[in-house]
């Protein structure tokens, strides 16, 4: 199936990195603005990945559970950093929290999305 997003605004991540999880590379993401999905339980997701030329950023766009769709926004002089490093150009997890990094926890609430790969624009060149 494939998915159409329907976004008129993204989040923008507080901060953002690389970890390692059972060898998977996972991008974790503190976003507190996205509070209210978090933690949502996921049992359905698709999600599409867009460009934004006029902000030369990429938006990670998500639709849970049929029903709660929303957008994070890399821009390129931002978090648009981390789709450069060398973990972003194959399979990934994304792994969403609402809390800054310095406060997580083992319980800490999260959503988190498998089997991401971004198909790269060529109008981004990046």
């Amino acid at each position: 199936m494939n998915y159409s997003p329907n976004i008129t605004e993204a989040h923008h991540p507080e901060d953002g990195g690389w970890t390692i999880d059972g060898g998977i590379p996972v991008l974790l993401l503190s976003i507190p603005s996205l509070d209210d999905l978090i933690p949502t339980k996921i049992n359905k997701y698709s999600y599409a990945w867009l460009y934004e030329k006029e902000m030369d950023a990429y938006i990670f766009c998500a639709r849970i559970n049929d029903k709660d769709e929303f957008g994070v926004l890399f821009s390129r002089e931002e978090a648009g950093r981390l789709l450069l490093e060398a973990d972003a150009y194959g399979e990934f997890k994304v792994v969403i929290c609402k809390e800054a990094f310095e406060n997580l926890e083992d319980d800490t609430p999260f959503i988190a999305f498998s089997r991401i790969s971004l198909d790269r624009s060529v109008l981004a060149g990046w």
